[in-house]
């Protein structure tokens, strides 16, 4: 059996303390980060669903980088 290294679980302990009683699957997340994303970039609050959107992002990687693409984008624009 494969021992975890510090760093492993260091990072197993962070995303547990992130999990919420509901939790956004991944299609939740996408359904609503170009709005989440619009919001964060103007400065504007993150409030309900989009609070959920941003809980989401801090546990799921691929959505993270999903995210940081159309953020990139967005600023471009």
């Amino acid at each position: 059996m494969k021992r975890l290294t510090p760093q492993q679980i260091e990072g197993l302990i962070r995303v547990i303390g992130q999990t919420r009683e509901h939790e956004f699957n991944c299609a939740e997340c996408q359904s609503n980060v170009s709005e989440f994303a619009e919001r964060q970039i103007a400065g504007l609050p993150l409030e309900g669903t989009l609070a959920g959107v941003e809980q989401h992002l801090t546990v799921c990687s691929e959505c993270r980088e999903e995210f940081l693409a159309l953020e990139k984008i967005l600023r471009a624009s």
